[in-house]
């Protein structure tokens, strides 16, 4: 006679699943248990690194959602298009720990063409990669001589390589930007450093910057450490949206991730730590031998830390500053740009759509679709307004705009850090990144250079070796 098998909650069905999908990874120490706060894409990923090694870990999100801005958007749109709605690309170098993760998980990715051939609006007028090589067309627009002479002979976007190229080599740890002999620059602007060494007026329209040159520089010596370029021409994305990696990690975390729960306390000490959530209206406490801050600095300022942290660390983290944008998606009937013969890729410069480019074009349907970014709190009309003010071509024929506005997510309203102010690098570096006892911070301020994805896996990776390391 067949037994019959006992019914499995859900809950041990993801328990059990979870379980399966994790490596079994012997401890070489006794397990930690390991709080993280916060299920984007450094949290996700540094739970998983710390579970592979055979900690006990719980992440708890403040959101219905985990991914944080990996996020994929398909609501709303046809025939399977989807789009990124934050994170978009990644590079090929550049995104080292990204690729281990897509090589780990085998994830399906594609070249994504969104840099080639860029129209860009300089002056009220369209400039193909061409005209920006053209040496009439540059001395026109002002270039000086010496800068004439590099764009004819290298792309449009690298031209700040011209004047960073005297400095790069005096970093030699991308770690150390003190160490360089270079920190007389942290007190002038990248606009007065470029226009010390010989800059046009039209050159510091484009590279110019009133953060620190220190950190310009420093920025720029990174990317040539890593052999990336200033501006990488050549992206990816995974098949699908780049929201297949934090799902992926969620899936293989199971119900060691617990939603709609924020923190709203913390306390830590030389022994733990404690950290206090709300959970379906009550207030839960939950105990453990280390802390990871997944969150973004805006949201970890706001939470009431005991005792409370170094005044270095706590004024990096109550004043780097951030940036927030809007992503924005236009399904149109057609693939209206392939039949005027034009680039979908172009860079208006304006703040209610800054750049477009085609999305989804794996999809089988003959409708297309364009993601875009607007800066700070966009809106469709405006950025719809703004693509037919400068679209060149004759069959535009739009039917839908989606806005994705960050600046209004109670949970995720910042994006990404802006450059620091001259005089500031020493304030929020190596601050920023440092532990302090048993709380460790992850995230795309938290590593050396805000390559979003990027420096979210690899700050990620480094508290998770940090944390499976301490005795």
């Amino acid at each position: 006679m067949k037994s019959t098998p006992m019914p499995v909650t859900r809950r041990e069905a993801l328990s059990l699943a979870a379980a399966l999908l994790v490596p079994q990874v012997r401890p070489r120490r006794t397990p930690k248990k390991v709080i993280v706060a916060g299920a984007g894409i450094a949290g996700l990923s540094c739970a998983w690194e710390l579970v592979r090694r055979g900690h006990d870990v719980t992440v708890v999100e403040a959101s219905d959602r985990t991914g944080g801005h990996v996020f994929t958007i398909r609501e709303g749109l046809a025939d399977g298009l989807y789009a990124d709605g934050g994170a978009e690309h990644f590079t090929q170098p550049g995104y080292d720990r990204y690729w281990g993760y897509v090589r780990e998980f085998n994830l399906q990715y594609l070249y994504y063409p969104r840099r080639e051939h860029l129209l860009r609006w300089i002056g009220g007028r369209m400039h193909t990669p061409e005209m920006l090589a053209d040496r009439t067309v540059l001395s026109g627009m002002g270039f000086n001589r010496r800068e004439i002479d590099y764009l004819a002979t290298h792309p449009f976007p690298e031209l700040a390589s011209l004047y960073f190229a005297p400095y790069l080599d005096a970093v030699r740890d991308e770690y150390r930007p003190f160490d360089a002999g270079l920190n007389h620059l942290d007190a002038i602007s990248t606009t007065e450093l470029f226009r010390k060494d010989g800059a046009s007026d039209a050159a510091l329209r484009f590279i110019g910057g009133h953060g620190s040159a220190l950190q310009s520089v420093w920025h720029a010596a990174i990317l040539k450490l890593r052999g990336v370029p200033l501006y990488p021409p050549k992206v990816y994305r995974l098949v699908g949206g780049n929201q297949t990696l934090t799902d992926t990690f969620a899936q293989r975390l199971g119900d060691r991730v617990r939603l709609r729960m924020p923190v709203t306390a913390i306390a830590h000490g030389a022994t733990g730590v404690r950290v206090t959530c709300r959970s379906e209206g009550t207030s839960v406490t939950l105990d453990a031998d280390y802390l990871v801050c997944a969150m973004s600095a805006v949201m970890l300022r706001l939470l009431p830390i005991t005792p409370a942290l170094p005044p270095a660390k706590a004024e990096a983290i109550g004043t780097v500053p951030y940036y927030s944008d809007t992503r924005v998606i236009l399904q149109s009937r057609t693939r209206f740009w392939a039949r005027d013969g034009i680039s979908p890729n172009m860079e208006f410069g304006e703040a209610p759509l800054y750049h477009v480019w085609s999305a989804s074009e794996e999809v089988a349907t003959p409708r297309g679709l364009l993601a875009g970014t607007a800066s700070g709190p966009g809106t469709e009309d405006g950025a719809l307004t703004t693509y037919r003010k400068y679209y060149p071509g004759k069959s535009e024929d739009i039917e839908k705009a989606i806005v994705v506005v960050w600046a209004q997510d109670r949970w995720r309203s910042a994006c990404e850090t802006t450059a620091y102010a001259p005089g500031h690098l020493s304030k929020f570096w190596p601050a920023l990144v440092a532990p302090h006892g048993r709380m460790h911070f992850v995230g795309a301020y938290a590593d050396n250079l805000n390559w979003g994805m990027e420096a979210a896996t690899r700050s990620a990776n480094r508290a998770a070796e940090a944390i499976d390391a301490a005795s």
